[in-house]
Protein backbone atom coordinates (compact mmCIF):
# COMPACT_ATOMS: atom_id res chain seq x y z
CA UNK A 1 0.00 0.00 0.00
CA UNK A 2 1.44 3.37 -1.02
CA UNK A 3 1.74 6.25 1.40
CA UNK A 4 -0.65 8.25 -0.77
CA UNK A 5 -3.34 5.55 -0.67
CA UNK A 6 -2.92 5.21 3.09
CA UNK A 7 -3.29 8.98 3.52
CA UNK A 8 -6.43 9.00 1.36
CA UNK A 9 -8.01 6.23 3.40
CA UNK A 10 -7.18 8.01 6.63
CA UNK A 11 -8.80 11.16 5.27
CA UNK A 12 -11.94 9.19 4.37
CA UNK A 13 -12.00 7.66 7.84
CA UNK A 14 -11.83 11.13 9.35
CA UNK A 15 -14.62 12.34 7.08
CA UNK A 16 -16.76 9.37 8.12
CA UNK A 17 -16.19 10.29 11.77
CA UNK A 18 -17.13 13.90 11.01
CA UNK A 19 -20.28 12.83 9.16
CA UNK A 20 -21.30 10.55 12.02
CA UNK A 21 -20.84 13.38 14.51
CA UNK A 22 -23.04 15.65 12.37
CA UNK A 23 -25.72 12.96 12.10
CA UNK A 24 -25.73 12.56 15.88
CA UNK A 25 -26.08 16.33 16.25
CA UNK A 26 -28.93 16.36 13.72
CA UNK A 27 -30.76 13.65 15.64
CA UNK A 28 -30.34 15.61 18.88
CA UNK A 29 -31.84 18.70 17.25
CA UNK A 30 -34.70 16.62 15.83
CA UNK A 31 -35.47 15.39 19.33
CA UNK A 32 -35.46 18.99 20.58
CA UNK A 33 -37.88 20.01 17.82
CA UNK A 34 -40.22 17.13 18.65
CA UNK A 35 -40.19 18.12 22.33
CA UNK A 36 -41.06 21.70 21.39
CA UNK A 37 -43.97 20.81 19.09
CA UNK A 38 -47.48 21.77 20.16
CA UNK A 39 -49.17 19.09 18.05
CA UNK A 40 -48.87 15.33 17.74
CA UNK A 41 -48.24 15.04 14.00
CA UNK A 42 -44.62 13.93 13.60
CA UNK A 43 -44.55 13.19 9.88
CA UNK A 44 -44.24 16.31 7.71
CA UNK A 45 -44.02 15.19 4.07
CA UNK A 46 -44.12 18.75 2.74
CA UNK A 47 -41.24 19.84 4.95
CA UNK A 48 -39.23 16.75 3.98
CA UNK A 49 -39.82 17.38 0.27
CA UNK A 50 -38.66 20.98 0.55
CA UNK A 51 -35.48 19.91 2.37
CA UNK A 52 -34.64 17.35 -0.32
CA UNK A 53 -35.39 19.76 -3.16
CA UNK A 54 -33.20 22.46 -1.60
CA UNK A 55 -30.29 20.07 -1.14
CA UNK A 56 -30.59 18.69 -4.68
CA UNK A 57 -30.48 22.25 -6.02
CA UNK A 58 -27.46 23.04 -3.83
CA UNK A 59 -25.48 20.11 -5.26
CA UNK A 60 -26.17 20.03 -9.04
CA UNK A 61 -22.98 18.03 -9.61
CA UNK A 62 -24.30 15.10 -7.54
CA UNK A 63 -26.96 12.57 -8.59
CA UNK A 64 -30.32 13.75 -7.24
CA UNK A 65 -31.19 10.22 -6.18
CA UNK A 66 -28.07 9.96 -4.02
CA UNK A 67 -29.09 13.07 -2.10
CA UNK A 68 -32.66 11.80 -1.78
CA UNK A 69 -31.50 8.37 -0.57
CA UNK A 70 -29.31 9.77 2.21
CA UNK A 71 -31.75 12.35 3.51
CA UNK A 72 -34.73 9.99 3.18
CA UNK A 73 -33.14 7.74 5.79
CA UNK A 74 -32.08 10.61 8.04
CA UNK A 75 -35.55 12.14 8.07
CA UNK A 76 -37.30 8.82 8.64
CA UNK A 77 -35.00 8.16 11.60
CA UNK A 78 -35.86 11.58 13.00
CA UNK A 79 -39.60 10.95 12.62
CA UNK A 80 -39.30 7.56 14.33
CA UNK A 81 -38.02 9.30 17.47
CA UNK A 82 -41.56 10.55 18.15
CA UNK A 83 -43.47 7.37 17.42
CA UNK A 84 -41.54 4.42 16.10
CA UNK A 85 -44.59 2.18 16.56
CA UNK A 86 -46.56 3.96 13.82
CA UNK A 87 -47.90 1.28 11.48
CA UNK A 88 -47.79 1.60 7.71
CA UNK A 89 -50.21 -0.27 5.43
CA UNK A 90 -48.54 -1.10 2.12
CA UNK A 91 -50.13 -2.48 -1.03
CA UNK A 92 -48.08 -5.44 -2.21
CA UNK A 93 -47.18 -3.52 -5.37
CA UNK A 94 -45.47 -0.84 -3.27
CA UNK A 95 -43.40 -3.02 -0.93
CA UNK A 96 -40.07 -2.25 -2.61
CA UNK A 97 -40.68 1.48 -2.28
CA UNK A 98 -41.83 1.09 1.33
CA UNK A 99 -38.52 -0.51 2.27
CA UNK A 100 -36.60 2.35 0.68
CA UNK A 101 -38.82 5.13 2.03
CA UNK A 102 -39.08 3.97 5.65
CA UNK A 103 -35.76 2.14 5.98
CA UNK A 104 -37.15 -0.51 8.39
CA UNK A 105 -37.82 2.21 10.97
CA UNK A 106 -41.58 1.52 11.19
CA UNK A 107 -43.76 -1.61 11.30
CA UNK A 108 -45.01 -2.34 7.77
CA UNK A 109 -48.16 -4.35 7.07
CA UNK A 110 -48.26 -5.85 3.57
CA UNK A 111 -51.77 -5.83 2.06
CA UNK A 112 -52.63 -8.25 -0.73
CA UNK A 113 -55.17 -5.93 -2.37
CA UNK A 114 -56.88 -2.57 -2.03
CA UNK A 115 -59.70 -3.94 0.12
CA UNK A 116 -57.23 -5.12 2.76
CA UNK A 117 -55.46 -1.79 2.66
CA UNK A 118 -58.75 0.09 3.11
CA UNK A 119 -59.49 -2.01 6.18
CA UNK A 120 -56.11 -1.03 7.64
CA UNK A 121 -56.86 2.66 7.03
CA UNK A 122 -60.50 2.50 8.11
CA UNK A 123 -61.87 4.32 11.20
CA UNK A 124 -60.96 1.38 13.41
CA UNK A 125 -57.89 0.37 11.45
CA UNK A 126 -54.42 0.31 13.03
CA UNK A 127 -52.49 2.05 10.23
CA UNK A 128 -51.68 5.76 10.26
CA UNK A 129 -50.31 5.86 6.71
CA UNK A 130 -50.57 3.80 3.54
CA UNK A 131 -48.64 3.36 0.30
CA UNK A 132 -50.48 2.66 -2.95
CA UNK A 133 -48.84 2.17 -6.39
CA UNK A 134 -49.78 4.78 -8.97
CA UNK A 135 -50.85 1.87 -11.17
CA UNK A 136 -53.87 1.35 -8.86
CA UNK A 137 -55.30 4.64 -10.09
CA UNK A 138 -58.91 3.57 -10.66
CA UNK A 139 -59.26 1.74 -7.34
CA UNK A 140 -57.64 4.56 -5.39
CA UNK A 141 -59.78 7.21 -7.07
CA UNK A 142 -62.98 5.27 -6.33
CA UNK A 143 -61.96 4.84 -2.69
CA UNK A 144 -61.06 8.47 -2.04
CA UNK A 145 -64.09 9.82 -3.88
CA UNK A 146 -66.18 7.98 -1.31
CA UNK A 147 -63.97 8.43 1.77
CA UNK A 148 -63.05 12.01 2.73
CA UNK A 149 -61.21 10.93 5.89
CA UNK A 150 -58.13 9.83 3.91
CA UNK A 151 -55.84 12.14 1.92
CA UNK A 152 -52.94 11.85 -0.48
CA UNK A 153 -50.06 13.48 1.40
CA UNK A 154 -47.03 12.75 -0.79
CA UNK A 155 -45.67 11.03 -3.85
CA UNK A 156 -42.60 8.86 -3.42
CA UNK A 157 -39.88 8.59 -4.62
CA UNK A 158 -39.87 12.37 -4.88
CA UNK A 159 -37.18 12.40 -7.56
CA UNK A 160 -38.90 9.88 -9.81
CA UNK A 161 -36.14 7.27 -9.64
CA UNK A 162 -36.48 4.91 -12.61
CA UNK A 163 -35.55 1.92 -10.45
CA UNK A 164 -38.68 2.26 -8.31
CA UNK A 165 -42.36 2.68 -9.24
CA UNK A 166 -44.22 5.84 -8.36
CA UNK A 167 -46.30 5.47 -5.19
CA UNK A 168 -48.93 7.61 -3.49
CA UNK A 169 -48.68 8.03 0.25
CA UNK A 170 -51.96 8.37 2.15
CA UNK A 171 -52.62 9.78 5.61
CA UNK A 172 -55.46 10.76 7.90
CA UNK A 173 -54.52 14.47 7.82
CA UNK A 174 -53.75 16.71 4.81
CA UNK A 175 -50.08 17.35 4.09
CA UNK A 176 -48.43 20.46 5.49
CA UNK A 177 -48.50 23.44 3.13
CA UNK A 178 -45.33 24.25 1.15
CA UNK A 179 -44.34 26.81 -1.46
CA UNK A 180 -44.41 24.66 -4.61
CA UNK A 181 -47.44 22.37 -4.67
CA UNK A 182 -49.42 20.03 -6.91
CA UNK A 183 -53.11 19.29 -6.39
CA UNK A 184 -54.29 15.68 -6.78
CA UNK A 185 -57.88 15.26 -8.02
CA UNK A 186 -60.03 12.14 -8.11
CA UNK A 187 -62.92 12.30 -10.56
CA UNK A 188 -65.40 10.19 -12.45
CA UNK A 189 -64.94 9.73 -16.18
CA UNK A 190 -66.52 7.79 -19.03
CA UNK A 191 -64.00 5.01 -18.43
CA UNK A 192 -64.36 5.00 -14.65
CA UNK A 193 -62.74 6.82 -11.70
CA UNK A 194 -59.46 8.54 -12.52
CA UNK A 195 -56.77 10.68 -10.88
CA UNK A 196 -55.38 13.86 -12.41
CA UNK A 197 -53.00 16.55 -11.22
CA UNK A 198 -52.86 20.33 -11.45
CA UNK A 199 -50.07 22.72 -10.55
CA UNK A 200 -50.62 24.78 -7.43
CA UNK A 201 -53.31 24.56 -4.79
CA UNK A 202 -56.89 24.25 -6.02
CA UNK A 203 -60.16 23.57 -4.22
CA UNK A 204 -63.35 21.80 -5.26
CA UNK A 205 -65.77 22.36 -6.82
CA UNK A 206 -63.79 22.91 -10.02
CA UNK A 207 -66.00 24.59 -12.64
CA UNK A 208 -64.31 22.81 -15.56
CA UNK A 209 -64.86 19.33 -14.07
CA UNK A 210 -68.58 18.53 -14.47
CA UNK A 211 -68.25 14.99 -13.15
CA UNK A 212 -68.17 14.08 -9.47
CA UNK A 213 -64.74 14.99 -8.13
CA UNK A 214 -62.72 15.67 -5.00
CA UNK A 215 -59.33 17.24 -4.34
CA UNK A 216 -57.84 14.25 -2.55
CA UNK A 217 -54.57 15.93 -1.67
CA UNK A 218 -52.24 18.88 -2.19
CA UNK A 219 -48.63 17.74 -2.09
CA UNK A 220 -45.13 19.10 -2.60
CA UNK A 221 -44.17 19.12 -6.28
CA UNK A 222 -41.25 17.02 -7.45
CA UNK A 223 -37.91 18.74 -8.25
CA UNK A 224 -37.60 20.13 -11.75
CA UNK A 225 -34.33 18.27 -12.31
CA UNK A 226 -35.56 14.83 -11.25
Amino acid sequence: MTDKLSDLRQTINQLDDDILALIRRRMELAADIIAAKSDSVAYRPGREAEVVKRLIAAAPDMPAQLVANVWRQLMTASTSLQNGATRIAVHRGAMAVAGWHFGAMFPIEECSDMAALQDMMGPEGPASFALVPATCEAELAAWLLADETVHVIAQTPLTGAESMPSVWMLGRHPADQVGDETSIIAHDSASGPRISTRPGRVAAPLPDVPERHRVIGVIASAPLND
